[in-house]
């Protein structure tokens, strides 16, 4: 080949400078989105710099220093640029795989890879580096066989790139796709040149300007690859809104649509039978008894059961009908064209006796039945709250009839009534004769392991019934308006019982305790929180409140102007079961929020479910770019706590590490961790 001009050099100087500043670029890009391909390509620019720096090096040893190739000095010279081309061209490419499957290359297989090449570009850097080898022998394995790498893979690239374009929204893919392949073409015609030059000994004078249209192709290659980032996060992001979307009106374990859901779809159904005078029905059904197969077997036998019963609950419907998860073990059904009572009647049969059949789950088979409640429009009401409220009193009949039937709703239903307010007398006099009481569970730093918090937990200790959960009497507490005076009692508890254990154990440990909706809308809920502060002589920051997210967003405005009056006096804020609900992410960004709780629906199958792993790794990278700490709930396996360590999570709260408990058993606990951590 002709000697190199100082043209060449100079090129190939302003490669590299191109190379390491793009090289920085996806740098940036990689510690904003912590994508790992991001990382493939600043190593692959990075080795794309060093090679043509060496290369101009090598230039200007041989042109300027007139130094033989077989000098020490010009062997590793050679020996860099040759391993950092092949290298940049593994990089580049592992890059562009990840990126088109959005899956990382295995680890193992990519350093197989990445060390045969840095192989191949030693040995061929090596090969007739003595003095009286054939110059264009030296050129054909230096150069010519890595050009012939690079048109083999960024040829694939191309292909593979031209491919899936077409499913891609913008112009990054066609670009590189492009570039790629005219760069892969420009590859192989340098290799031409360099068998020409070895095999008839033929050169020719304008392979001199071939480092301009490296440089103009590298640039190519440059934007394509910038594009292809800006529009991977923006579908990134789009694909997160859907996912978002979809939380806030489905349930996350069955899928079904939730509460907010259904009851919009119950509003249009009714506007429409309204308007074609007909008839619609609604089913409120509830599991027989299905707390005990919590109990006894675990949640996650329970979690299983629940979507097979939803999956055959919808199998029982036609196309049109809603079927929704209300909460717990609660489903509602919407039939919204309905002939006449006899067919409400029938498909609530029909519900009964394909819940009969027995479930496998975990090669056990369970039974479990159904009560359902079922009211009619227009006979049993007029509006949404007033037939899920009916079918629901419904339900509470057919249970006292015996479970595992169905009942349609009457006026004369009252039972459901008279057994509220029964158990709302009970309660009412629990509080005055102090039959509640405080469990606590702790909550400890995901990096030190240390008690930094304790959540506040109501029971209801009764003296016939013994130790009452609070699902059995919080939902009456709050409709009878009981849970107004229930949370002063727990917040001024919580409060004096810190102080006591910030004297006895330590200074520095924290309480979060619960608000509820009923209590948020109390107008002296601010003052009541500043006396307690007041009265007990903590420090406002050692008290964390803690409301839902379904909660904040009931009336967000409010939400915001109490927040903000709590935060002026420096109370902390938690959202709590942060992903279950439905909150816009612009009035997150609004509320003065210190802390998201993440539910434990997302916590359980972590490890196991990708979309899982995905939603909680999102949400701590959002909470903590807002400066937010993140609380998971539930963690009850090593293999959980794992996963959150490595994603930062910052506190963790569940049976892993211990269960809620009374003050006395706490004080123990506390004291032991205290020991083990210090």
């Amino acid at each position: 080949m002709p000697q190199f001009d100082l043209a060449a050099s100079l090129t190939s100087i302003a490669q590299t400078i191109a190379s390491a500043v793009m090289a920085l670029v996806f740098f940036g890009f990689y510690r904003q989105y912590r994508k790992s391909y991001l990382l493939h390509w600043t190593l692959g620019w990075t080795a794309l710099a060093i090679n043509n720096l060496f290369t101009a090096v090598g230039l200007w040893l041989a042109q300027g220093l007139r130094v033989s190739s077989s000098e020490p000095v010009a062997v590793i010279v050679a020996m860099i640029a040759g391993v950092s081309g092949y290298l940049q061209i593994g990089w580049l490419l592992f890059g562009v795989y990840e990126l088109v499957r959005r899956r990382p290359v295995r680890l193992a297989e990519s350093r197989r890879i990445i060390w045969a090449l840095f192989a191949f570009g030693l040995i061929t850097s090596l090969l007739f580096a003595s003095r009286t080898s054939a110059p264009s022998l030296r050129y054909l394995t230096r150069d010519g066989m890595q050009s012939f790498a690079a048109a083999v893979g960024f040829g694939v690239a191309s292909f593979v790139l031209w491919r899936v374009r077409a499913r891609r929204v913008g112009i990054g893919f066609t670009v590189l796709g492009t570039a790629f392949g005219v760069y892969a073409l420009e590859q192989l015609h340098n290799l031409g040149l360099a068998l020409m030059w070895a095999i008839a000994g033929r050169t020719f004078q304008y392979a001199n300007y071939i480092g301009y249209v490296d440089f103009l192709l590298q640039s190519v290659m440059a934007i394509g690859m910038i594009a292809c980032v800006l529009e991977d996060e923006r579908e990134a992001a789009e694909l997160a809104a859907v996912e978002i979307e979809h939380l806030a009106y489905h349930d996350q374990l069955t899928g079904l649509p939730n509460r907010p859901l259904f009851m919009d779809r119950l509003i249009v159904s009714l506007a429409q039978a309204h308007r074609g005078q007909q008839k619609l029905a609604v089913f409120f059904l509830d599991l027989d008894r299905f707390k005990d197969i919590n109990d006894s077997l675990g949640h996650t036998v329970g979690d299983t059961l629940l979507k097979g019963v939803a999956e055959r609950v919808r199998r029982c419907t036609r196309e049109g009908d809603t079927v929704a998860r209300f909460g717990g073990d609660e489903f509602t059904l919407l039939i919204p064209k309905i002939e006449n009572i006899e067919d409400a009647a029938k498909i609530a049969q029909k519900i009964i006796e394909t819940l009969k059949i027995p479930f496998l789950v975990n090669d056990r088979e369970l039974f479990v039945t159904t009560s359902i409640g079922v009211s009619l429009y227009p006979i049993d009401g007029t509006d949404p709250e007033t037939l899920v409220r009916n079918a629901d009193t419904a339900m509470y009949r057919a249970k006292e009839q015996g479970r595992d039937n169905y009942q349609l709703y009457a006026p004369a239903m009252n039972a459901q009534a008279v057994e509220r307010l029964a158990l709302e007398n009970m309660l009412r006099k629990a509080l005055s004769q102090k039959e509640l009481v405080l469990f606590y569970q702790p909550q400890i730093d995901a990096s030190t392991r240390a008690v930094v918090g304790l959540e506040a937990l109501v029971r209801w200790r009764h003296p016939e019934m013994g130790m009452v959960a609070p699902a059995h009497f919080i939902s009456v507490a709050e409709k009878s308006g009981l849970i107004v005076p229930i949370g002063e009692w727990v917040l001024r508890t919580a409060c004096r019982q810190l102080k006591t254990w910030q004297r006895k154990i330590d200074p520095e440990i924290t309480v979060a305790v619960n608000l509820s909706a009923r209590q948020f809308q109390q107008p002296d809920l601010v003052a009541m929180i500043r006396s307690a502060i007041d009265e007990t002589g903590i420090e406002p920051c050692c008290l964390e409140v803690e409301i839902t997210e379904s909660n904040a967003m009931q009336n967000a405005e409010h939400t915001m102007y109490i927040l903000r009056e709590l935060k002026a006096i420096g109370v902390r804020i938690s959202m709590d079961d942060f992903g279950t609900g439905y909150s816009s992410l612009n009035y997150l960004k609004r509320f003065p929020i210190d802390t998201l709780k993440l539910d434990r629906s997302f916590i359980k199958d972590v490890n196991t479910d990708a979309n899982d792993a995905a939603i909680v790794t999102a949400v701590i990278q959002m909470a903590h770019s807002l400066n937010l700490k993140v609380v998971a709930e539930g963690v009850e396996r090593e293999d959980q706590l794992e996963f959150l360590t490595r994603q930062r999570c910052d506190i963790i709260q569940g049976y892993l590490f211990s269960k809620p408990l009374p003050v006395d058993q706490l004080e123990t606990f506390m004291s032991e961790r205290k020991a083990a951590t210090a």
